[in-house]
């Protein structure tokens, strides 16, 4: 009826009356459907709404409910009634008895249903779980992050299984979370279970979430309800299942936070709630806002306690990420994984990365530092393609521990060429050797960037040095401090053609292979070697002090081909221009990007250090481009060469790479454009000046006439 106001005296006179509609003056109430009819309030102005009056359960008092504004879908007019009841477990009467209950799958329950799946016809190949976590339910629609699940699930229009029992089964949320799913085209079915009336047989519910579903989604809400009820009726160890058999697990806030160990949650909040639209209608903001947050069990696929909406403030007024922190110092026994609202954390394996909904949005690690007991977070790059492992992901915000990174200014004048005595040493045991005295060395490929080496021009020239068409590929991430997301990086274009890929981790003294080990893997095994771009002082000091900067000249004397990017490039000379001292040049330098001013990340300048020797001259890697300091890496260099022309530079475009065949040189543009420059100081004048190379040249030129040879021949 129009005029609310004579709602109540139409069911107290109308003895055949038990529920009226209320409309608003500025809202209305829309039905369509004859036979299921559907409806959904919508508001003109942004406040006016629909009322449900209806008797209480004695006959006398009324009552009034408004109906949320906010659904964009009808739902079946039969469930709009319900907004008015409250939820009807015994367990949301005493909600805070049940904040310490464990609902961690055990892990016996794991391996039986590891068992199960040996003995069923799933592929052994299957990686498992797959899980997206989004920050919001909300970011589920957003395409980067439906693209992640739809990619994950393997099909193109995947069966989703809907379970939204931490929204009370509320059709408008199956409408909002739902969405994108179904104006693509997937079949999608609910699961609805929050009310014991409503579960299905466990056949059925078997039928559903083990044998059809491909896609489990799992709503936001009330999650504690939601995580008892699963653990009353079973549905726990049915998705446990599921993930086992490689059906994808996502949700967003609550369906997010479900599938860790631990969960920052709200649902202490006071209408978090299935008739939330009552409770606000009801309380004062005083008392809507009088709650905290709190850490409850959840189902344990991930080792960690996720913080969902991580860069939001509650309704309590207090932020997500820093309650989280003061929760992690009083209990640091698990790390944490923040989700921004509009991101989402991608599980595969034991691997993970992060999809940001918007471009910015993105996951943070939040730990406990052993050493000074601070609560430490960093945020994860969006730019992973490829997952890395969690144990290396809850690592982040930790700074590596080499003891030479607190003095570093102390290592810049340190001589890291390997002596002649020790080349001609090398040497002798290479004509005694079984490898082939015609082999012409070194074989190097310096690029300007460590992507550089993906470019197809400069990739083919490293596997036609190689000699096969296969390489073995030795990946040494010193540099980079041995992390994941840089090797899948670098060693890309080598994986999918099918090489064999190793890595060899010695940033950290734990890692170090023993001295057989390293030598099998660097001198006997490997037909290219290939150094990340990064932290070149780290590198060359860590190799000294282990031997490897050894091996590697013994393997370039077998013919191994020697490459990378950046720092992987400037090694292999006898000196590098490099932004060693960069305060962001670290293994965490996210945390450092996070916390730094753009005053304090642009206060730094380049050096010039030693480095391998194999090359004599001084590196200039990404000659084109201008540094973080906002000085150009050509100009800084020139300037270095005008007060130390002992040795001539060879700069390096950061999509070009220097070739070095022997003791002769070409340059390989990546992209037609780049190349490589000659950089020495004029002996009559002392003034700087430098020439390209040319990049249509076929066969290679001596390196020792490039260098010699005046600025005008060079050019001519």
């Amino acid at each position: 009826m129009a005029n609310s106001s004579q709602a109540p005296l139409l069911l107290k006179h109308g003895d055949d009356l038990n529920e009226v509609i209320g409309i608003d003056d500025l809202a209305a109430h829309v039905i369509n459907g004859l036979h299921i009819p559907n409806a959904y309030a919508i508001s003109g102005d942004g406040h006016a709404t629909c009322y449900i009056y209806s008797r209480n359960g004695y006959g006398d008092e009324i009552t009034c409910r408004p109906l949320p504004t906010s659904s964009k879908e009808p739902i079946p007019t039969e469930e709009s009634p319900e907004f008015k009841e409250p939820a009807a477990h015994p367990h949301l009467e005493a909600l805070e008895e049940y904040v310490n209950t464990d609902v961690v799958i055990a892990d016996d329950v794991i391996l039986e249903a590891n068992h199960h799946r040996a003995n069923s016809e799933l592929s052994i190949d299957e990686v498992f779980p797959k899980i997206v976590a989004a920050g919001r339910i909300q970011a589920l629609q957003m395409q980067p992050i439906v693209d992640k699940v739809i990619e994950l699930s393997g099909v193109d229009l995947p069966n989703l299984l809907y379970v939204g029992t931490a929204s009370f089964d509320r059709t408008e949320m199956f409408h909002v979370s739902t969405k994108n799913f179904r104006e693509m085209g997937c079949e999608i079915r609910r699961l609805d279970i929050s009310d014991k009336e409503s579960v299905p047989s466990l056949k059925d519910m078997r039928e559903m979430v083990v044998d059809w579903a491909e896609v489990i989604m799992c709503s936001g809400g009330y999650t504690l309800h939601a995580l008892i009820r699963w653990k009353e009726i079973g549905l726990d160890l049915l998705m446990k299942e599921a993930s086992l058999k490689g059906t994808v697990l996502c949700g967003g806030s609550a369906g997010a936070g479900c599938w860790f160990s631990s969960l920052h949650t709200d649902s202490l909040r006071p209408d978090n709630t299935r008739n939330k639209e009552l409770v606000l209608d009801e309380l004062t903001e005083e008392e809507l806002s009088d709650w905290n947050f709190t850490k409850i069990s959840a189902l344990g696929f991930i080792d960690a306690m996720c913080v969902p909406h991580f860069d939001a403030i509650g309704s309590n007024g207090h932020s997500r990420a820093e309650d989280a922190k003061h929760i992690l110092q009083n209990d640091p026994s698990t790390p944490a994984i923040g989700v921004d609202e509009n991101a989402a954390l991608v599980v595969v394996g034991n691997g993970a990365l992060v999809v940001s909904g918007d471009g910015k949005a993105t996951c943070h690690i939040v730990v406990v530092d052993e050493q000074t007991g601070e609560v430490i977070s960093a945020p994860l790059p969006t730019s992973w393609q490829e997952s890395v492992p969690l144990d290396e992901i809850l690592e982040f915000p930790v700074p590596a521990t080499g003891e030479h990174l607190e003095t570093l200014e102390e290592f810049v004048d340190t001589d890291f060429v390997i002596a002649d005595d020790i080349i001609s040493e090398l040497s002798l045991h290479s004509s005694h050797s079984e490898w082939s005295c015609n082999e012409v060395v070194p074989k190097i490929v310096a690029a300007g960037k460590p992507g550089a080496l993906q470019l197809q021009p400069i990739f083919d020239k490293v596997i036609e040095l190689s000699g096969s068409e296969l390489p073995k590929l030795l990946y040494i991430g010193t540099a980079s401090f041995d992390r994941t997301d840089k090797f899948n990086n670098c060693t890309k274009r080598f994986r999918d053609i099918g090489c064999e890929v190793r890595r060899l981790d010695v940033s950290e003294r734990e890692s170090v292979p023993s001295s057989e080990d390293m030598r099998e893997m660097v001198v006997d095994w490997a037909e290219v070697i290939m150094c990340s771009g990064g932290y070149t002082l780290h590198a060359l000091i860590r190799w000294k002090e282990i031997g490897l900067d050894l091996l590697m000249k013994e393997a370039s004397l077998k013919g191994t081909v020697l490459c990378g990017g950046s720092a992987g490039a400037g090694c292999w000379f006898s000196s590098l221009h490099t932004d060693s001292l960069r305060p962001d040049n670290t293994r965490n330098k996210e945390l450092v990007l996070d916390e730094l001013t753009e005053e304090e990340l642009s206060d730094w300048n380049f050096t010039k250090i030693s480095a391998l020797g194999f090359i004599d001259a001084m590196c200039v890697p990404h000659f084109d481009a201008i540094g973080s300091n906002g000085h150009s890496r050509a100009e800084d260099a020139k300037h270095i060469l005008q007060n130390d022309p002992s040795t001539p530079a060879i700069g390096v475009d950061e999509n070009a790479a220097l070739v070095v065949i022997g003791s002769e040189v070409m340059a390989v543009s990546g992209d037609g454009k780049a190349t490589c420059h000659i950089v020495v100081p004029d002996e009559d004048g002392g003034e700087i000046m430098s020439a390209s190379f040319p990049t249509t040249l076929r066969e290679p030129l001596p390196i020792k006439n490039v260098l010699d040879l005046s600025l005008p021949a060079i050019i001519s």
